[in-house]
């Protein structure tokens, strides 16, 4: 199985609508589609007619998430009782040609993992806006087994 970041990989990927352009595919403005679709539809034909993709792009924020993920993969895997995390690659749409998704990881037989790892402000807005949300029943507040996200 090809690993995520690697040539193997970002050829793989070449020319096709991928889950983490998929706004762009979507965006609208009141007038219609916005630029991002245009610019990404662009980009898609650009990378079919050259084979090559453009350098993406990428800041601190990126970088940090990327280092921390082996990390909250076997952290989620701990919290979930041990569920199984396969790293994959790059998986291809079963119905949908030229569309494709790389996840985190497969979860057991039946799920996916998408890892996410904000840094410290965006964390604890999250957190504090969630539980502002969720209350906790007053029967599970004094539990142990509380799992909270």
């Amino acid at each position: 199985m090809m690993e995520q970041r690697t040539p193997e990989w970002f050829a793989a990927r070449c020319g096709k609508v991928t889950a983490s352009r998929l706004a762009d595919v979507m965006a609208r403005t009141k007038s219609g589609y916005a630029a991002s679709r245009q610019n990404y539809m662009a980009e898609l034909i650009c990378q079919r007619l050259t084979g090559k993709l453009e350098e993406g792009f990428s800041n601190a924020a990126m970088i940090r998430g990327t280092e921390l993920e082996p990390v909250a993969r076997e952290m989620y895997a701990l919290n979930e009782f041990d569920a199984e995390i396969t790293e994959v690659g790059l998986i291809d749409h079963p119905t949908i040609p030229g569309f494709a998704a790389s996840p985190d990881g497969l979860v057991n037989d039946d799920g996916l993992v998408e890892i996410k790892c904000p840094n410290t402000w965006t964390h604890l807005e999250t957190l504090k806006n969630w539980r502002a949300k969720t209350p906790v029943p007053a029967a599970d507040a004094r539990s142990d087994d509380v799992h909270r996200a």
